[in-house]
């Protein structure tokens, strides 16, 4: 069930895209919670049953939040958003200041040099800035993501039969029942706590596939605090940039 919700009171019945979010009823989901899912959607998921009052209370207390993530999407929806002056990959611990080089004789591109990233296009305008850009990212997040998993994969006892690394806007990870795991590359902007955690996560859905009791016990064997990390990856959306996401 998807519906729409009013956020704020006394505000423009006629400005929807302020006054409203997409509400989606889940039987999985365990609390109710906010996501930023790039480019225009704001979304907020509510466990099935859950009363409206608890709904409308849990909204309030997010307001600010809301607001923020609000205007984030009505900056990408004008076609404003500036490309990053640099970007930080916070799980890995670094930082690249970004170069944009108009350069019609050379191959696109980016290329990093020591803490300076070049991005190449051969449009004047940089229209294909966000896709290289974003090529970049998905090749970081394959260089990093894959070996970080199988070295937490010895500690968990655990083997993922193959491991795909793509660009994601709902999830962070998944795991198949044949055993392959998926991963967001968008983990990259995270702290290398919710990523571990998301890891530990996902190789313990090859000793349970489903969130039953014996699988939360496994995940809690490797990450004892896994409900604060987990709180914590849910709300982490809004930490992926919208060029991420947007072409």
């Amino acid at each position: 069930m998807t519906e729409q919700l009013g956020l704020f009171e006394g505000s423009n019945a006629q400005d929807p895209a302020r006054t409203m979010l997409s509400v989606r009823e889940s039987g999985k989901a365990r609390r109710l919670s906010l996501r930023l899912l790039p480019p225009h959607t704001l979304e907020l998921v509510v466990p099935r049953g859950t009363r409206a009052s608890v709904v409308q209370a849990f909204v309030t207390q997010h307001r600010d939040w809301i607001a923020r993530a609000r205007a984030e999407i009505a900056v990408c929806r004008s076609g404003s958003e500036p490309l990053p002056a640099s970007i930080e990959l916070a799980s890995v611990g670094r930082i690249w200041a970004v170069r944009y080089r108009h350069a019609p004789a050379l191959r696109p591109g980016c290329r990093a040099v020591d803490d300076f990233l070049e991005v190449r296009t051969r449009d004047r305008e940089l229209g294909s800035a966000r896709a290289l850009l974003r090529a970049w990212l998905l090749d970081q997040a394959k260089a990093h993501l894959p070996p970080w998993l199988l070295r937490q994969a010895e500690i968990v006892g655990r083997q993922p039969k193959s491991i795909q690394v793509r660009l994601q806007k709902t999830r962070w990870g998944s795991c198949s029942g044949r055993g392959n795991i998926s991963l967001n590359a968008g983990l990259l902007f995270l702290d290398a706590s919710l990523v571990r955690y998301l890891l530990v996560h996902e190789l313990c859905h090859l000793f349970s596939l489903n969130h039953s009791r014996r699988f939360w016990t496994s995940v809690e064997e490797f990450e004892p605090d896994y409900r604060t990390l987990d709180r914590e990856l849910t709300a982490a959306w809004a930490q992926v940039p919208l060029w991420v996401h947007v072409a």
